[in-house]
């Protein structure tokens, strides 16, 4: 049986986008999965693979210790064996696609999730451009998370137009079955949450920090009149950046959760997701959101150009704009009967564009082709 090894940075990175893909090609290859963990027999348990290998690969630059992981990954793929490596994540596609091309693993494919530099100026954003160049040109195969995100990427000079999308987007695709309105649920979720049946709920759900736009959120919620319309905001995930610490005595309709292992129950009690994000690769949260029926409201960033249709199944605003975020917001509360209609077309759009089952299909089909089973 052929061998593949996944490589990511983080644990969270497989389980949260891997299982379904590992699920369909643990048929036909030996699988196995480098990461810098802890615990890999969690993972040896809730992943379909033959082994956990453990490697110090982090998100952050440091030079030396970069330099001494990546000489230990190739002696391990030179001395694996593998056919096939795929990387997903900046860091994990650096060590994977430079450590499999020195190694000589014979397919090497990388995932273009989004990118660190997007937004970013200077030096800082030239290294980093340069890396993911360094990662394609290293690679085999390319493959990018979504439409607008690959364009951006040949705009860029980073990819070439070789580059391939599965399916229409996104890396796993949304389980119709799992993210589906459930109207009980919905209603002992908001009970737990404190919310009266009136009560407006907008919603976020990812790594709390500056990039993901929580903090221009938090601004532009915080400026809503409460007697006009009453309404919260609950922020749901790590919090990466003592976002709870510098704006919980913003305001008390605030809320912080900490991450969610069943987003799929949390989203329920909501009544509008929101994705305000600087940069993305996609927003797999905004197509689960809309697999739930939730309407959305999201920034125009590149990636988010595929998840929804402006004025059906959500709302747009610009990048970084405050103001024209509190208008969304606002727009929502005026007009709630319009933005359930939204939440109901969003699945609809969902199910004919992002279903899971279409996308591990897709997985299944790009590795028969590029690694054929003998």
């Amino acid at each position: 049986m052929k061998k593949l090894c996944f490589v990511v940075s983080s644990p969270a990175t497989a389980l949260a986008f891997l299982k379904g893909p590992m699920e369909v090609l643990a048929a036909s290859y030996e699988l196995h999965l480098v990461a810098n963990t802890t615990h890999p027999q969690e993972l040896l348990e809730e992943l379909p693979i033959k082994a956990v290998h453990v490697f110090p690969i982090e998100r952050g630059i440091r030079p030396l210790h970069d330099l001494r992981c990546l000489i230990q990954v190739i002696r391990f793929f030179r001395h694996g064996d593998f056919d096939a490596l795929h990387s997903v994540s900046p860091k994990a596609g650096l060590m994977a696609m430079l450590g499999g091309y020195f190694a000589r693993t014979p397919l090497r494919t990388h995932t273009f999730t989004g990118q660190v530099w997007a937004n970013k100026k200077g030096v800082f954003r030239f290294l980093l451009k340069a890396i993911d160049r360094l990662i394609a040109r290293c690679a085999t195969q390319v493959l990018v998370d979504g439409k607008s995100q690959r364009q951006f990427l040949v705009d860029e000079g980073v990819v070439d137009s070789k580059a391939e999308v599965l399916g229409k987007g996104s890396i796993c695709g949304v389980s119709l079955a799992r993210f589906s309105p459930n109207s009980s649920l919905r209603a002992k979720r908001r009970k737990a949450l404190g919310l009266s049946e009136n009560e407006w709920a907008f919603m976020f759900l990812g790594r709390l920090n500056k990039d993901k736009g929580v903090i221009d959120l938090i601004h532009a919620f915080s400026e809503l009149n409460q007697t006009e319309h009453t309404s919260s905001l609950f922020l749901i995930g790590h919090d990466e950046e003592e976002i709870q610490a510098r704006f919980q005595s913003v305001s008390n309709k605030i809320h912080f959760i900490p991450f969610e292992k069943k987003p799929e129950e949390l989203l329920q009690a909501c009544d509008t997701f929101c994705l305000p994000s600087y940069r993305e690769g996609f927003g797999l949260s905004v197509i689960e959101a809309s697999a739930l029926e939730k309407p959305i409201i999201c920034s125009d960033a590149y990636g988010l150009q595929d998840t929804i249709v402006k004025g059906e199944t959500g709302l747009r605003h610009r990048v970084g704009e405050v103001a024209d975020l509190k208008e969304q917001l606002y727009w929502a509360l005026q007009h709630p009967e319009k933005m359930r209609a939204m939440g109901k077309n969003g699945r609809v759009y969902v199910k004919e564009n992002f279903s899971g089952q279409v996308l591990l299909n897709a997985w299944k089909n790009f590795y028969a082709e590029k690694l054929p089973v003998l």
